[in-house]
């Protein structure tokens, strides 16, 4: 079991913190993540959906590097 200020754990919330720093420069606000590894569930309200999905080819580009295999956009709102 992972401790709780373990290198992983610490790794996690920085690429979470740099996730939501690129969502906020694409102007996609009021999102949740989740970290289902290898899958990050982006949650965005109904207002925000169509922006998301017009950034999905650039979002999965910028977010793959911080090591998850699939990003998704869930469809439920926020």
């Amino acid at each position: 079991m992972e401790k709780e200020n373990s290198p992983g754990r610490d790794d996690k919330r920085t690429a979470f913190a740099q996730i939501e720093q690129l969502l906020h420069e694409f102007q996609l606000k009021d999102v949740s993540l989740f970290d289902h590894d290898p899958v990050l569930r982006i949650q965005v309200s109904d207002a925000q959906f169509a922006r998301a999905l017009q950034l999905r080819e650039t979002l999965v580009e910028r977010i793959k590097p911080f090591g998850y295999r699939f990003i998704a956009i869930d469809l439920d709102e926020l």
